[in-house]
């Protein structure tokens, strides 16, 4: 057999080194674990209010008031002028339709011709990087659009050509550079004069200038080839990367032409005539699309024939050739504003044209994602429905076609952006066909709007700074009704109309208020000396109104025109903390937002009650209450929303840390599931159903998404019966607008993006390239990578980062940058990050941090994980950089082998040196154990006799303690037994006197006598024989026998005995014996000597002690020994008790150990209680003790029954 010994330390080392590295990398929580970044859940509390504040009505007298005054007004004949939202609208008239004999049309064959042309190479030029503002919003203009333009950061406002990567970066050509856009910077590249660019699968960007040639730009080789024609400069206007993976290029002044990727043959088009080509597309079935000046052609999948469209369907200088989802061709030129769309599928063509509607100069096409189609010209974007049969225009404020034909282009995430030629990129969103506002110059009679008011009618009444304007949507007609008219006073604000019936209208015109009888024609002005500026009023009913200022709360009844006041005894300023609000009545009780909490007035009782923020409200300022279709109470405050449940008596507060931003809210409106609180900066939808139990936070509509003003003035926000959203508001400037919603602003699902954009070592640039430290230019590369031995496997574009990253231990102090490619609503990013290996969690970070560092990292394999969170508040999938970072060679695995094998030799060495001075000391140690052992078995011999010697010693002690009992015992049936042996001698006598004299009868008589004693003397013969037997049986060994016994006998007869005996020492000696037996205890089975051992052991300590304290003469004792018995449950307790001084508690867990004693030496031998123990465990029984300090103790012995 093999010595295997040595290879044990060895696979030790192994399986403690993989141990060790294992528990060099922390454990990582993963992106769906972790609750780093994520909101408070918010608070639900139980709902109190103050106390009960009682208050009175007084009545303003008459002399206050003035007597209301009627004026006519008919607000029918106020002249009307023309109102109309910008909706879709029918076409004037349907497109023409033409059919299409596509097989005849007339066609040539095609012919390429080789073209010399010279490659040059050299390194791609490094771009610029700038850090980029977030898009701005687009001014001048009706709808939601937001800019990027030089304003942002973008080198020139003039944009030839958009595109957008995989990766979802942006490339942007303008006049003067080739810019990367990622959401956060800009990489401007020195390229110029781009007129169009592509992307090919090999990942490279094909640039198609005007003048300077075309570019191939390598990303991943740093390698820039630049294109000519031989002795020519080309016009380079479009570029088309087809199915096939071939380049074709449209150059204004010479032509087509088509080139492969590998570079090896570039071929003109050759046509009959055909010149000044201009754009080229390729649809879903592989022909290509071009447009002459001159007319439209298509070039069939296979590239030999090339067909031209006749002349009924010719365009000339057609701009852009689109495809939308059904296979439609759009072909747009600006030339005879006129649209052309073909389905070769239906072989029909149809037209749109100025007949229809079509009033624009188009020069650029895009299908969004609704299938809506997009026409974008100067100062206009044209959209068709898509039904094809109604438009609507979009005024964009910018030029799209000068000296070009500017750009469109349909981002992923659903955006359109336009490039202009004076304005940057305006892009859209969402909410660009939903929104548009209104202000004097679209026929309002002031720009604010504070009230908005659905009448009966379908009529909108709009209460501004300046007079009321009345919308008629449906007939899209507006009308005003000045402050003149009004009788109120100039630039006076008209916070509050109400139509409390049919065609009746409460309005607040200051000073007073008015109702306008629109049947009666009339307006009646209620003049008073409150100043109604601000004021929260609520209809009671149709005549009584209550209205709440800083003055207090009035309650008007315009019926007997009567003004009451509330007031309190106790409280002066009961409810002067107006606030401007919005209040609600709910039929008892009016709830009033104050700026000290939120009043609950009720009328019935006339008693307020206050929600405080030492009640727990979230703010004591609040603005607006409404009541859900739930019944909830919704109050919105400067410091967030606060939700009553009435029924639950439940108050939840949302605020900032719960993911309400922004917190200061002034109005709150409901539209189905949600609740709309209408902010300081934005509108935000609240889900009714999650809002208690959401960690994710709310979406906040605003500039981000191009809403030109979001501060929304309070009591304007309405949902109208037709589900559009109107609100006059304002924008951080005090311009003011009023805002319409075709519909309530849903929560969007689009995840943000997220990238990692930059990686410093040591805080120096890396310069990651070729790995080899040469480029593919043959060029040297000296950088920071190469110098300190840094290897990777590849680059990852466009940021140049290195994947497979590994770097030497002393090169492990790393720097990472991060970005979003989000751009709306940028103010609401977020981040958090993770370094897989270091880090145990995420970490939370905002918007403004960019960049993680750490330093000393450890050797082992890392990821660092970044992750975003935008306006739909949902994490993005984390972007990843994985890297090792290797060990010193003393800490390399074959370092650590080298170790343990030079530890396996010192250790065999040192092994086999001990071992044989090892082996000399075992015999000398063998040959002393077996002579300690000998000397030790003696010893346990001896100790085992002197055991059995002591335990017999206590039996016997116990014996003797029962000796003088046992006698006493014996003395009684003994007295018997002679005493009844005289008188029978004597009844003998007399027996034979009797039979003397022949008197049987008394013989007979004298005989039972003698018979009766006889059986006396029997008995307590036994009776001895029975005490004596008891005796032996105590004092022999038990043989372990177990018989049922009765334990009440065998403890009384105990008790007797141990009483008689220390009687028999101690004449003076007396106690008082108690006993308690439980007569419904069965006998038991057990080994009765062995238990009344142990009952004797009990009762002997307790004479033993109460004795002693009797010697101590305390006043009034009586020493006191009891003994009872008790059935619980299934078990048998035999309890003895005494009053003597207890055990004290030093002491108390050492009683049951052997040998353990608290007599005075020579009086007790420390086994009583050891053996009593060890008696009762071998019962399956229980023994212990309770005891009081000079009270006296208890001793129990439970016992199974069974």
């Amino acid at each position: 057999m093999k010595n295997t010994l040595l290879l044990r330390p060895i696979l030790l080392i192994s399986i403690l080194y993989c141990l060790f590295l294992v528990s060099c990398q922390n454990q990582s929580k993963s992106e769906t674990e972790t609750t780093v970044g994520d909101f408070k859940t918010p608070e639900t509390i139980p709902l109190t209010f103050t106390e009960q504040e009682p208050f009175e009505w007084e009545t303003i007298t008459s002399d206050t008031l003035k007597t209301p005054v009627t004026y006519s007004l008919n607000v029918d004949a106020l002249p009307s002028k023309p109102f109309a939202l910008n909706d879709f609208k029918p076409l004037k008239s349907p497109m023409k339709e033409f059919d299409m004999d596509w097989e005849n049309y007339p066609t040539e064959q095609l012919k390429f011709d080789s073209v010399p042309f010279t490659v040059t190479t050299a390194p791609i030029k490094k771009p610029t990087i700038t850090k980029m503002k977030p898009p701005g919003i687009m001014e001048g203009t009706n709808a939601n659009l937001l800019q990027l333009s030089t304003n942002e950061g973008l080198t020139s406002n003039l944009i030839k050509t958009i595109i957008e990567n995989k990766d979802g970066t942006t490339w942007i050509g303008t006049s003067q550079s080739l810019i990367l856009y990622d959401g956060e910077n800009s990489f401007s590249y020195d390229y110029t004069n781009i007129n169009d660019m592509v992307f090919d699968d090999q990942g490279r960007l094909w640039l198609a200038t005007f003048r300077n040639g075309l570019y191939v730009l390598d990303f991943k080789k740093n390698v820039q080839y630049t294109i000519n024609v031989f002795g020519d400069q080309l016009s380079l206007v479009d570029i088309l990367y087809d199915q096939s993976g071939v380049i074709y290029l449209s150059s204004y002044r010479d032509g087509i032409y088509s080139i492969d990727t590998k570079f090896e043959n570039l071929k003109e088009l050759v046509t009959k005539g055909t010149k000044l080509p201009l754009t080229l597309f390729e649809d879903h079935n592989e022909n290509i699309w071009l447009s002459f000046e001159g007319g439209i052609g298509c070039i069939g999948k296979e590239r030999h024939v090339l067909k031209f469209l006749p002349e009924n369907l010719k365009l000339n200088f057609a701009l852009d050739i689109k495809e939308d989802a059904s296979g439609t061709i759009w072909i747009c030129s600006p030339e005879k504003n006129e649209v052309l769309n073909l389905s070769l599928q239906q072989k029909k063509a149809r037209t749109l044209t100025k007949e229809n509607g079509y009033d624009i100069e188009g020069t650029r096409l895009q299908e969004d994602e609704n299938g809506r189609m997009w026409i974008a010209a100067n100062e206009k974007v044209f959209i068709l429905s898509e039904n094809r049969n109604s438009f609507k225009s979009i005024f964009t404020n910018s030029k799209i076609r000068l000296n070009g034909r500017g750009s469109i282009l349909k981002r992923k995430d659903g955006s359109i952006w336009i490039g202009t030629l004076d304005k940057g990129i305006i892009m859209t969103n969402q909410f660009t066909l939903k929104t548009e506002y209104f202000d004097t110059s679209r026929g309002l009679i002031n720009d604010q709007v504070w009230e908005i008011e659905e009448d009966s009618r379908g009529e909108l009444w709009l209460g501004t700074n300046n007079g009321i304007n009345i919308i008629d949507i449906k007939n899209n007609s507006i009308k005003a009704i000045s402050t003149e008219q009004l009788n109120s006073r100039p630039n006076n604000t008209i916070n509050f109309i109400k139509e409390i019936s049919k065609d009746i209208y409460f309005l607040n015109t200051r000073p007073g208020f008015s109702i306008l009888d629109r049947q009666k024609n009339t307006i009646t002005h209620y003049d008073t000396s409150l100043d109604l500026f601000g004021a929260g009023i609520s209809a009671i009913n149709e005549h009584t109104f209550a209205i709440y200022t800083n003055q207090g709360l009035f309650v008007y009844d315009i019926k007997d025109n009567t003004l009451k006041k509330v007031v309190s005894k106790n409280d002066p300023d009961i409810l002067k903390a107006g606030s401007g609000s919005v209040m609600v009545y709910d039929e008892e009780a009016l709830w009033i937002p104050t700026t000290d909490g939120l009043a609950k007035v009720n009328l019935k009782t006339n008693s307020i009650y206050y929600l405080r923020e030492e009640q727990g409200l979230i703010d004591n300022d609040t603005n607006a209450v409404l009541f859900s279709e739930e019944g909830e109470l919704w109050v919105a405050t400067l410091n967030g929303m606060a939700v009553l449940n009435l029924k639950e008596n439940t108050l939840t507060n949302l605020k900032q840390e719960n993911g309400l931003i922004p917190a200061e809210l002034f109005d709150v409106v409901e539209k189905g599931k949600f609740m709309y609180a209408a902010s300081l900066d934005g509108l935000i939808p609240i889900e009714k159903a999650t809002f208690k139990t959401t960690n994710k936070g709310f979406y906040t509509f605003n500039g981000g998404l191009g809403f030109k003003s979001n501060d929304y003035l309070q009591g304007s926000p309405r949902f109208l019966k037709n589900g559009q959203f109107w609100s006059g508001a304002a924008n951080p400037s005090s311009v003011f607008k009023l805002l319409v919603l075709d519909a309530a602003p849903q929560p969007d699902s689009l995840e943000s993006s997220v990238f990692i954009t930059n990686l410093f070592v040591m805080d120096e640039n890396p310069g990651f390239n070729e790995k080899t430290g040469i480029d593919s230019l043959n060029n040297k590369v000296s950088s920071y990578a190469i110098k300190n031995n840094i290897t990777w496997n590849s680059i990852k574009h466009p940021y140049s980062l290195a994947e497979g990253l590994v770097l030497p231990f002393d090169q492990n102090s790393l720097s990472f940058s991060y970005a979003s490619g989000d751009l709306f609503n940028k103010d609401q990013l977020t981040y958090r990050f993770i370094l897989d290996g270091e880090d145990e969690d995420w970490t939370y970070a905002a918007a403004t941090t960019k960049t993680k560092n750490y330093y000393n990292l450890k050797p082992g394999n890392y990821t660092f994980k970044v992750a975003a969170r935008g306006f739909t508040n949902t994490w993005s999938v984390p972007d990843e950089l994985s890297f090792t970072i290797n060990p010193p060679w003393w800490q390399t695995w074959w370092a650590y082998l080298l170790f343990g094998l030079l530890f396996v030799g010192a250790v065999w060495s040192f092994v086999s040196y001990r071992s044989r001075w090892l082996k000399k000391e075992n015999r000398i140690l063998e040959e002393s154990v077996a002579h300690r052992t000998s000397q030790l078995k003696n010893k346990i011999d001896e100790l085992k006799a002197t055991q059995s010697q002591l335990i017999q010693s206590e039996k016997m002690a116990s014996l003797g303690e029962l000796t003088a009992g046992i006698a006493h015992e014996i003395q009684n049936p003994l007295n018997f037994v002679n005493n009844f042996s005289e008188v029978n001698k004597e009844l003998l006598e007399e027996l034979e006197e009797e039979i003397e004299k022949g008197n049987y009868d008394e013989v007979k008589a004298l005989a039972k006598d003698v018979s009766a004693n006889e059986d006396k003397i029997i008995f307590h013969g036994k009776r001895a024989d029975g005490i004596v037997k008891g005796m032996l049986q105590h004092s022999r060994s038990s043989t372990g026998q177990k018989e049922m016994t009765d334990i009440n006998t065998l403890s009384d007869e105990y008790l007797r005995l141990a009483y008689h005996g220390l009687r028999a020492k101690d004449k003076s000696f007396n106690a008082t014996l108690n006993t308690d037996f439980d007569n419904s205890i069965d006998k038991i089975n057990i080994v009765p000597q062995d238990m009344g051992r142990v009952i004797l052991n009990l009762i002997t300590n307790a004479f033993y002690v109460v004795k002693k304290k009797k010697e101590q003469n305390p006043k009034g004792y009586e020493p006191t020994v009891s003994v009872s018995t008790k059935k619980q449950g299934n078990m048998a307790l035999i309890k003895v008790s005494d009053n003597g001084n207890g055990v004290p508690k030093q002491v108390l867990d050492k009683i049951f150990q052997p040998f353990f004693t608290t007599k005075p030496s020579g009086e007790g031998t420390g086994l009583g209680l050891s053996l009593s123990y060890d008696i009762v465990k071998v019962h399956g029984g229980e023994l212990t003790v309770d005891t009081k300090q000079g009270e006296g103790t208890t001793f129990t012995i439970s016992l199974p029954m069974n």
